[in-house]
């Protein structure tokens, strides 16, 4: 069975989440999943949606809190 993920994340979003909160810029976030700056911005988009954070910080709060890191 697939692993399940706070806030009905997919597995590629808490991927995203844990480079984001680790300090990586959408170009890094990019380079090292081998996706374009535009998907991973769009994948940072649907994580702030589904989590209901404004920005880097409170993604990284969320991520800590629910131990994705």
């Amino acid at each position: 069975p697939a692993p399940t993920f706070p806030g009905g994340l997919s597995a590629r979003q808490v991927e995203v989440l844990r480079l984001l909160a680790g300090g990586a810029t959408n170009r890094e976030i990019a380079e090292m999943l081998y996706i374009s700056v535009p998907t991973v911005e769009r994948h940072i988009a649907n994580i702030y949606g589904r989590i209901d954070a404004r920005g880097r910080a409170e993604a990284t709060a969320y991520a800590l809190r629910h131990g994705l890191l």
